[in-house]
Formats: C-alpha cells, sequence, structure tokens
C-alpha cells in the first residue's frame, strides 16, 4: 500500500506540472464515457453543473499526501481554511454550490469551532447549499451523540436501525449548531466513501431527503474493509430514483429519492470521477459529456465532486487541486447554456421540467 501511494503522489506531482500537462492533454483524446447516447438530439435545455464538496477534517501535506479526516478527524483547518479557499473561488466566479456536511465539525471547540461556524454561515449566506455527508467512524460529534463507537465509514456495515439513527442524528447536530432554518432545507445527501446501499437509500426515503449524489457508475472500492462501496453495476448518467432493494438497480423506482451521480469516465482502462484532482481529464470528460447528453426533454447535471481538505495545504495556502477547480470552472464557462448551480436547484428544475 505504501508503495502505491507513493507511485500515486509521484504521477500526481508530475502531471500537475507544465510538462506533465502538456503530456496529459496529448493523452486526454482517450478519455471514454459510455452510454450516453449518440448527442443527436436537440439541446433544449441547458447543461447544468453542479460542484458539490464534501466537508470535512484534513488537509493536503508538502508531498500532495491527503490526510483525511479518518487518519486525523481534529484537522479541522479541512472545514476554516478549506472552505475559505474554496469560497474565494466561488466568488470569483460568482456562482453557487453544494457542501456536503460532516458534522465532525461541530465536535471543534473554542476559536476552531468560532472559524468554523464562521464560514458556515458565509455559505449559507451567500445561497450555497448545505447537504449531509456521513463518516460515521471518524465522527466524534456524531458519535457523542449516539453515546456509542462507530467503526465503520460504509452503510454496508450498519442494520437498518443503526443508518436511521446516524441520519436523524446527524441532522439534529446541525439543527442544534446552524439553526433549524438551515436544518429543515436540508433534502440532499452523500454517504461518506460513496457507500451507501439499500438500507440507507430506505432511510433517506423514511426521513424526507429528496436527492442523493453517492453513485459512481461503474466504480468499486475498498471491498475487503470498512469503506467498502460498489457502484460497479451502474451504467446509468441520467438521474433515476433510487430502489430501496437492489441500490444498483436503476429501474425499481420504489423510493421518492432521486439518484443525480457523480459524472465518471474511462482513461487508460481507469475509472475515474469528475474531480479537479484530474485537471485536464475532467475538462475532456466535461466536453464530452456537453457534446453527448440528452437534453432534449430535461437539463443534463454534470456533478462534480471535490473536498473541503484538498483545498488547503497545513499553512492554509491554496492546493493545486483548488487551481484546478478554478481553471475548470473558467474552462466550462466558455461554453453556450452552461449553468452552475446548487444540487437543490438542479433537483427542482429536473422535477419541474
Amino acid at each position: 500500500m505504501k508503495t502505491t501511494l507513493t507511485l500515486k503522489l509521484s504521477l500526481y506531482r508530475f502531471f500537475t506540472t507544465n510538462f506533465g500537462k502538456s503530456i496529459l492533454k496529448l493523452l486526454s483524446i482517450l478519455v471514454r464515457v459510455r452510454n450516453l447516447g449518440n448527442g443527436n438530439n436537440p439541446k433544449k435545455y441547458p447543461f447544468l453543473i453542479v460542484l458539490t464538496t464534501d466537508t470535512e477534517s484534513g488537509y493536503v501535506d508538502k508531498t500532495e499526501r491527503r490526510i483525511w479526516q479518518k487518519e486525523k478527524p481534529t484537522a479541522f483547518i479541512g472545514y476554516f481554511n478549506g472552505i475559505k479557499n474554496l469560497m474565494n473561488i466561488f466568488d470569483k466566479h460568482k456562482i453557487r454550490t453544494t457542501f456536503f456536511l460532516s458534522t465532525q465539525c461541530f465536535s471543534s471547540k473554542g476559536i476552531e469551532y468560532t472559524k468554523i461556524k464562521t464560514e458556515l454561515n458565509k455559505i449559507i449566506k451567500k445561497g450555497h447549499e448545505i447537504g449531509l455527508h456521513l463518516h460515521p467512524d471518524s465522527d466524534l460529534a456524531l458519535q457523542k451523540k449516539l453515546n456509542r463507537k462507530l467503526t465503520a465509514t460504509s452503510a454496508f456495515f450498519y442494520n437498518y436501525k443503526d443508518k436511521l439513527d446516524i441520519i436523524k442524528i446527524s441532522k439534529k447536530i446541525i439543527n442544534e449548531n446552524l439553526g433549524n432554518n438551515t436544518a429543515k432545507k436540508i433534502i440532499s445527501f452523500r454517504w461518506g466513501n460513496w457507500a451507501l446501499d439499500s438500507g440507507g437509500i430506505k432511510a433517506l426515503d423514511k426521513l424526507g431527503f429528496k436527492v442523493d449524489s453517492s453513485a459512481t457508475p461503474g466504480i468499486k472500492g475498498h471491498l475487503n474493509d470498512a469503506m467498502k462501496y460498489d457502484w460497479s453495476k451502474v451504467n446509468r448518467h441520467y438521474p433515476w430514483k433510487l430502489s430501496i432493494t437492489d441500490y444498483q438497480t436503476t429501474t425499481h423506482n420504489n423510493s421518492n429519492v432521486i439518484e443525480v451521480p457523480i459524472a465518471t469516465f474511462y482513461f487508460f482502462g481507469l475509472k475515474l470521477r469528475a474531480d479537479p484532482v484530474n485537471s485536464i481529464l475532467l475538462n475532456k470528460a466535461f466536453t464530452k459529456y456537453y457534446k453527448r447528453a440528452d437534453r432534449s426533454e430535461k437539463p443534463f447535471i454534470f456533478v462534480v465532486v471535490t473536498h473541503s481538505p484538498e483545498a488547503t495545504y497545513f499553512d492554509g495556502k491554496p492546493t493545486k487541486a483548488l487551481k484546478d477547480l478554478d481553471r475548470f470552472i473558467s474552462f466550462a464557462k466558455k461554453y453556450d447554456n452552461v449553468e452552475f448551480v446548487t444540487l437543490r436547484e438542479a433537483y427542482e428544475r429536473l422535477v419541474t421540467s
């Protein structure tokens, strides 16, 4: 694992140099997107881009290694400086986005808690969306409220009652810290590490959530540990109603929760998410979606995922991934009929079109 991580970091550092990017640009012709259609349909409706931020603890160290919340839950810099750096980009481009919030931030105290509350209130005031994000095994605020230790990230390792309690209590924590007005507006959800399952969908349905964005079509991972996620059987890039009996089935329609999946694509046999860390490859994937996605009857929703800790080094300075996000936004804004919206706004336009 250490050798693999070292190799990944070396490749990332290389492909973020000017020379590395020039090579990646040449190779980007190999980016593939399947199951979108042929693109011959009229582009009657807009192409909606939803930038989503998994908002949690952590930061990027000087070697470009990601220090995630699971490794260091009390590295709250991922909240205050991560959010601040992201908001500088979103303010610059005058766009609204969705922040999926892990309630671990509310285990902070003193000046860190004050800084986090300040940044979260700015998000709300400026019209960005707060959604719920779950990392049960590294969320100390949630565990304290439940009065029990949680040992897994993935929904697969909890029974239905556990999942119901985890989601319900997480919303209650947001209510206590950000107010009822914010908590009652939460309709969107993403399980940490994309690890949603059928029981989790059943819980979301019961608790009134309207839209989820946990799916990564065609991608699975961590199958042998407590971070397990598996969307390998899903090949759909258009929204669908989730199933409470088989979460990977896209035709059951037996819940009221609409799945708006994260955009995924193929490159050299790799299955990748629409993520700024993929820089030039993300731009190429966006172009393919833009040209081929069916917009004849409804808008198409292109979901990009990033993380607040990936937006900040330990000293609070902006990261390479953040600069790539800035470049992606500038790139996408040049296309006609492209709009940046929150997931809630995209959902509302989807169901009314």
